[in-house]
Order: structure tokens, then C-alpha cells, then sequence
């Protein structure tokens, strides 16, 4: 009012005055949660037959805004991305995300802050340019896909900061499984950890992120047909990426490591899954417990074409740790780069093949934890300063070249070749004969 008895002192007609007053009025409105809840539904029922919605936000380009399906303020954005799922009609479809950094914040008596509760979906961004920040003290997963028997979902081309280091207060029940890992970047679980059992989740991918900075796991994926692929990932409190059920394939990630993480790359309680072509890279101050890892009475499982890197200054305690049977380790490079700061390679499980990799500065323990008996084949590896342990199983050994403590077939050769030549030579000077020695008839007299 206050405002208005200044306008009119200035001499603003009272037709005027009301179009202020009308104008504060909205403003005042739109402002007011239920009035935003509000425009949120109407925008949903506006594209519900849309297969591809999209969202921006306020840091958003202006055309992606004036473009866009849902707008978010920067403030708890997961309620545009959420409402645009949901919007989507029955047979699914795709929720794109313009460029901008969006506010993730939780959802009250849910386990994250972008849920996706439904079957063939896909959410996409525009790769780094889109980023999903956790908000200060959520404690939550950022994205969620929860739901018995959701299949056929795909996040992928998204920059997913947890916030960890504001994020740190979440604990969970640790006689609950689950409930201590509901702190991720990405997670897919059937259903909450403290409600009824659930049919397990299938085909379900996350593609092209990068994913940093979680509590507990970056991506923890539980189901069949589980797929991370082509992702960068980094540091985080329990493990970079880790795949349970099966059947799964961690392929093309690289995962660099500065700090303390336990695990880059594993499996827990599943089969047959397949680590691909991935690089762990542990920088200088970065401390790793675990580079690959597959758990204990789990099978078939195929490592295959990685690296693992440990730089001067950075540690890692266990390149491998390979606890379940009926695993193929193939073509592997591993390399410590300081000699005085080896890591190791664990062996706990028969009906293992360990073929053709190149270890430096890395040795072999083979230590079977099972009764069986079950063989462990390590062929045609070569070994830089790396050594071979054996403490416990059925273990055969072919042709693993240690270049640091036994020459190579060739060496041999080589070396007796010349001993040969020498001997050879030798032998003709004395006897006189050989090429370019003149016999006792061409020699120059004194």
C-alpha cells in the first residue's frame, strides 16, 4: 500500500495503481508452492501424448527455455524432470534435458530425487553441458529407478555430482541389505530396502555420464541385463561402479582415481558378468583398495582387455581381487609405476584362466578359497618384476616370461651363438685354415 500512496503523490491515476497492485498480486501468487505445483500438473496434462518431453532450467539457453516442456527455477529441479516422466503416455518415451546445472533435491518417504517408477523410459541429456547437482544435506540417491519388475530404462549423456562432502550424513541400517547403499550417484533396485520383495529389474543401462562424488557407490546397478557403458567416473566413498544379479557388462569406462575409493570396478553377489576394455587410473594421492573385482560363489565372469594404471605417489592394494570360479582374465595390462610400491593380483577361485597379460611391478597370489580342486591356468603372461605366489589350489603353469629374473629363449640363443662363433674362430687361427688366413706357403718371409 505503502507503494501505491507514493505512486499516487506522483500523480499515476488509480488505473494505473491497479495494474501495480494486479501485477504484485500474480507475482505473489506464482511464487507460492501449491500455484507452482499447480502450473507443473497443467504442463504435464498439456504433453501427455508427447514421446519426447523436454525440460531446461534457469541457467538454461533462452531458446532451450522457450522450447522446453517443463522450465525449472534452479531450485529443485527433479520436480520439472519427474513430472516429465510421468508425463510421458503408456508405451513410454524419452525425457531430454537441455544444457544447465539442475538442483536435485529429495523426495519426502522416497529413496532419491529424479525417480524414474516406470517401464521404457529413456533420460538424456546433452552430455557434461547438463548437470544433476545433489543439494546440500539430501543424503539420497540422485537418480532412482525403483519399481518391481521396471525394465527396458536408459539414462544416459547426464553429469551426476552427488556432493558427497555435503552429502556425508546419510547411514542406512546396516541390518538391512541395501539400506546403507542408498547414498548413490545412479542406483537401480527393484523396491525400497525396508518394504515387500519385488521382481527383480531387467535391461537397464547407464551410458555416456559422468558420475562423481557419491557417498556410498557412483553406480550401483541390481538386475538382469544390467549395462554401464562408456562412462567417466571417479571418486567416491565405497565403489565406482558395481553390477549384482547379473547377467551385466562394465565396458569402455574410465575411472580416475585421486582419493580414497575402495573399488573402481566390480561385481558383488552376481554371475556372468563381463568387465570390458575399461582404464582404472589411480593418480598421485589417489588410494584404491580394489581395481577389479568379482565376489565370492559367484561364476562365469570375463575380464578382458583393461588397464590399470597406478602413478607415482598413488596406491593401489589389490589390482584384482578375483574371488568366484569359472573366470576367464584375458589380455590385461597392469602397470605400478614405482617399484617400491608393487600392487597385487588375487587369486580365490578355481576353474580360472589367467592368459596373455602384462603385468609390471604387480605380482600373482594364488590362494583357492574352495575344496574342489577346480584348476587355476596362468599361460603366457609376462611378468616385469612381477612374481608368481603359490600358497593354496590345483595350479598349472605354462611359458610366464619374468623379464626381471630369467632371460628369454632368445637370450639364450643369442648367447650361445656367439660362444659357438668364438670357439669357431679361435679354432682356425690355430689351425690355419679359415677364410682370409693365408697358408704356410703364401706367407711373407721376415
Amino acid at each position: 500500500m505503502v507503494v501505491l500512496f507514493r505512486l499516487d503523490a506522483l500523480g499515476f491515476g488509480r488505473r494505473f495503481r491497479s495494474r501495480i497492485w494486479l501485477s504484485m498480486l500474480s507475482l505473489a501468487l506464482v511464487c507460492h508452492p501449491h500455484v507452482q505445483a499447480a502450473q507443473i500438473e497443467s504442463q504435464s496434462s498439456e504433453v501427455h501424448h508427447k514421446a519426447t518431453i523436454t525440460v531446461a532450467t534457469k541457467n538454461s539457453s533462452q531458446r532451450a527455455k522457450d522450447s522446453a516442456d517443463f522450465v525449472g527455477d534452479g531450485t529443485g529441479d527433479q520436480e520439472e524432470i519427474n513430472a516429465a516422466i510421468a508425463a510421458l503416455p503408456q508405451p513410454g518415451g524419452t525425457v531430454r534435458l537441455a544444457e544447465g546445472t539442475y538442483d536435485i533435491r529429495k523426495i519426502d518417504g522416497k529413496r532419491g530425487g529424479v525417480l524414474i517408477e516406470r517401464s521404457n523410459v529413456i533420460l538424456a541429456g546433452q552430455g557434461p553441458a547438463t548437470k544433476l547437482i545433489l543439494a546440500l544435506h539430501q543424503n539420497t540417491n540422485v537418480i532412482r529407478i525403483i519399481g518391481s519388475g521396471v525394465q527396458h530404462v536408459t539414462v544416459r549423456d547426464l553429469f551426476v555430482d552427488a556432493n558427497r562432502r555435503e552429502n556425508s550424513e546419510g547411514k542406512g541400517d546396516p541390518k538391512i541389505a541395501h539400506d546403507r547403499f542408498e547414498f548413490c550417484g545412479i542406483k537401480a533396485y527393484c523396491r525400497d530396502p525396508r518394504g515387500a520383495t519385488a521382481e527383480v529389474l531387467q535391461h537397464i543401462t547407464v551410458q555416456n555420464c559422468e558420475v562423481h562424488n557419491a557417498h556410498q557407490l557412483g553406480i550401483m546397478l541390481v538386475g538382469s541385463d544390467i549395462r554401464v557403458l562408456d562412462n567417466v567416473l571417479g571418486n567416491v566413498g565405497a565403489d565406482s561402479v558395481e553390477l549384482l544379479v547379473g547377467p551385466g557388462i562394465i565396458r569402455g569406462n574410465y575411472v580416475k582415481i585421486t582419493e580414497q575409493t575402495h573399488v573402481a570396478i566390480g561385481s558383488d553377489i552376481g554371475d556372468s558378468i563381463q568387465m570390458l576394455g575399461n582404464i582404472v587410473h589411480v593418480g598421485e594421492g589417489g588410494k584404491l583398495g580394489i581395481g577389479f573385482r568379482t565376489w565370492s560363489d559367484s561364476q562365469r565372469h570375463v575380464i578382458n582387455g583393461n588397464v590399470l594404471i597406478v602413478d607415482f605417489g598413488g596406491e593401489c592394494a589389490l589390482a584384482m581381487d578375483l574371488r568366484g570360479q569359472m573366470q576367464t582374465v584375458i589380455g590385461n595390462t597392469v602397470e605400478a609405476k614405482d617399484p617400491e610400491q608393487p600392487t597385487r593380483i588375487q587369486i580365490g577361485g578355481g576353474n580360472t584362466t589367467f592368459v596373455g597379460n602384462t603385468l609390471k611391478n604387480t605380482n600373482i597370489e594364488v590362494n583357492d578359497s574352495y575344496e574342489d580342486g577346480k584348476p587355476i591356468i596362468l599361460h603366457s603372461n609376462t611378468l616385469d618384476n612381477s612374481f608368481i605366489q603359490h600358497t593354496k589350489g590345483n595350479l598349472s603353469q605354462h611359458t610366464n616370461d619374468n623379464l626381471s629374473t630369467a632371460p628369454h629363449w632368445w637370450w639364450w640363443y643369442g648367447g650361445l651363438a656367439c660362444l659357438l662363433t668364438f670357439i669357431l674362430g679361435w679354432f682356425c687361427r690355430r689351425s690355419g685354415v679359415g677364410p682370409g688366413v693365408p697358408d704356410a706357403g703364401q706367407r711373407a718371409t721376415p
